[in-house]
């Protein structure tokens, strides 16, 4: 028999086709905006001839009408994510949730496990050859088609015909229905000004080239749309949103950059709008997958630089990871989450980074001492790579309890900060002796972050120190050799301390700035100088900096010194003072030469410097006074390395 035979002879009404549904058996219903909606609401209509269906379903966005309590006897729904339309029914028990990730659920319906008798599906007509497309939700209908006695296919032609393994034979429906109507659209409340900041703080860990999955809810959506200024970015994803959309059309989303499926987008389902619909019509820039594919960590691992970002609703201060359920209630599910993370973690240059609201409810912290009661862990302490909120990014991966508190400590909400240090001090995930910045103006100032490329090409960055950079301070300075130290510290010292570390670290970012410059990726940077300000006891900032040995000559004192100056200008000082030894050549060229006025005093082997930052000069110019017994005025060219202090 040709396709259109068969196709001819298996059309029949909705009524027709669910009369061969067994009462006890296992019907799936297709996912998402895939719902075949007609077939649905006949379902409920016919409620009374089905006694004991379980009704299977991988992603609902709709109101489930067979949850309701009239269909108790008919009907019993089983999810593997919980989406705003089945929250009600599952955290009142009339709908079952299954924890499991998503990449393990469509072995779970061909292994026979799940018991799939029947699927109700919705697809796109039949080409010329006689294959239907599953359209914007391929997911795990693959499996269930495979594995169920019964195909019922409800033909829309609103379905769009997509590309990819999205194909099913017009020979494998058993009943086919063809009713038109809109497919399901699913959108998401536009995000407040505290998803913003924080979608802004991990929209820069993404960088040019990256492959991107964005998890649903309304935060990480909005990661989306802080990432315009990128440059061939890629997509590997379950989830196919509008978020990809403006991307996708300004040219930041190409897939050239992509190691594997290059210039494709890849996706397993669509949830979105009519716009989204249309886009993936036909459109070869379009992979749809089964879910056995797009969600293997094997396969998200081979995307080079693969970053997938996820909402999550709590983190203690382990970094265990709550995304599933809220008060003892089934809020999401753990869905694609581990596979996407555990995928970006295995990935060439992948970073997995979880986010969420500093504050809950009520003013409540999100990063707590302990998981809430009822709270289930989604991703272990040992799982999570890195936590962002409105207040930054902390890479937990490789760090010890103690380094985990502080950091996220440090990029909880400022309110919570001194009670989260209490706390962990009571849980003994740190010592008494811990300190953290002061708990009114220690709030990390971004405004001061700056890229800058140093005289060989390289680049670094330029940022206000953190408290988690106390390691690295303390293995910066342990770096320099001895004619730096005394330099740096006008004194011979062999040992820094950790509670020297921490006092230098833990700044208010007003009284006190230090800026570090930084080379690699996040989570793996290495410190290659500092430069800072401490208010004296006269009011007027000192200044001083440092560069590691590979670092010198590039250019980067001065960028440092040129930054904290900026900062000290900003904060409203307008002289500094830094003192440097005679013989310190480099250093006195740098603060000659930084577009300021200069004047200093040579006393006991030590020059007094003063930057003074209300009077700019086009030339350099200092005035030295000697021993307050005579003074000259030096302008012209910078001192070279080799030239004495006279010459000045």
């Amino acid at each position: 028999m040709t396709w259109t035979g068969h196709y001819r002879s298996r059309l029949m009404s909705a009524e027709q086709a669910l009369a061969e549904l067994r009462s006890g058996s296992g019907v799936l219903i297709g996912s998402g905006c895939g719902e075949p909606c007609h077939l649905v609401s006949e379902l409920a209509r016919l409620a009374l001839r089905f006694r004991d269906i379980q009704i299977i379903q991988a992603i609902s966005v709709s109101v489930e009408e067979y949850s309701e309590e009239a269909f108790a006897g008919a009907f019993t729904a089983k999810r593997f994510f919980v989406a705003a339309g089945a929250r009600q029914a599952v955290s009142q028990g009339a709908a079952d949730y299954v924890p499991l990730y998503l990449s393990d659920l469509p072995d779970l319906i061909a292994s026979g496990r799940l018991g799939v008798d029947a699927v109700l599906i919705q697809v796109s007509p039949p080409d010329e050859h006689g294959w239907c497309s599953l359209g914007v939700a391929v997911d795990v209908v693959r499996e269930a088609v495979e594995q169920a006695r019964l195909v019922i296919a409800q033909v829309n032609p609103a379905m769009p015909r997509t590309l990819g393994d999205s194909f099913v034979p017009v020979s494998r429906l058993d009943c086919i229905v063809e009713h038109e109507e809109p497919l399901l659209s699913f959108s998401q409340p536009a995000p407040d000004e505290v998803a913003l900041k924080a979608a802004r703080q991990v929209a820069r860990l993404i960088p040019d080239g990256a492959t991107i999955h964005v998890g649903l809810g309304t935060m990480a959506q909005a990661v989306l749309a802080e990432l315009s200024g990128r440059k061939n970015l890629g997509v590997h994803t379950d989830a196919l949103t509008d978020g990809y959309l403006p991307l996708i059309d300004s040219g930041v989303i190409t897939g050239a950059a992509k190691s594997l499926y290059p210039h494709k987008v890849v996706a397993s389902f669509c949830l979105g709008g009519e716009k989204l619909a249309r886009f993936v019509d036909n459109n070869p820039q379009v992979m749809m997958l089964s879910t056995r594919e797009t969600n293997d960590p094997a396969v998200i691992a081979a995307n080079h630089r693969m970053i997938s970002v996820h909402e999550v609703l709590e983190v203690d201060l382990t970094g265990q990871v709550c995304s599933a359920d809220r008060g003892g209630k089934v809020y999401a599910g753990v869905g694609g989450l581990v596979d996407f993370l555990r995928g970006a973690s295995a990935s060439p240059g992948g970073l997995g980074v979880v986010m969420l609201p500093s504050l809950g409810t009520g003013g409540a912290s999100r990063i707590v001492p302990r998981l809430s009661a009822g709270a289930g862990v989604a991703m272990t302490r040992a799982g999570v790579r890195s936590v962002a909120t409105e207040y930054g990014a902390a890479y937990l991966h490789g760090l010890s309890l103690r380094e985990r508190a502080v950091a996220l400590i440090d990029i909880a909400h400022p309110n919570h900060r001194d009670a989260l240090l209490t706390a962990a001090r009571e849980e003994g995930l740190i010592s008494e002796r811990q300190i953290l910045a002061p708990l009114f103006t220690g709030v990390y100032p971004e405004r001061y972050e700056q890229a800058a490329e140093l005289k060989d090409g390289s680049h670094v960055l330029i940022r206000p120190v953190k408290p988690t950079d106390e390691r690295m301070v303390q293995e910066f300075f342990y770096s320099m050799s001895d004619r730096e130290v005394y330099y740096r510290f006008l004194h011979a010292t062999k040992v820094f301390p950790k509670k020297d570390m921490q006092k230098m670290v833990n700044i208010d970012y007003h009284r006190e700035m230090s800026l570090v410059a930084l080379t690699g990726e996040f989570g793996s940077e290495r410190m290659v100088g500092v430069a800072r300000y401490v208010l004296g006891d006269e009011g007027t900032p000192e200044v001083d900096f440092a560069v590691a040995t590979e670092a010198q000559g590039k250019g980067l004192g001065r960028a440092l010194m040129g930054a904290v100056l900026v900062v000290a200008k900003h904060r409203g000082y307008e002289v500094v003072t830094a003192y440097v030894m005679p013989e310190n050549a480099a250093s006195l060229n740098i603060l000659k030469t930084l577009g300021y006025a200069v004047t200093g005093l040579v006393s006991q082997g030590v020059i007094e410097l003063k930057l003074h930052l209300d009077q700019p000069v086009a030339e350099p110019q200092v005035e030295l006074k000697y021993d307050e017994r005579f003074s000259a005025v030096v302008s012209g060219k910078p001192l070279g390395e080799d030239e004495p202090l006279s010459r000045i």
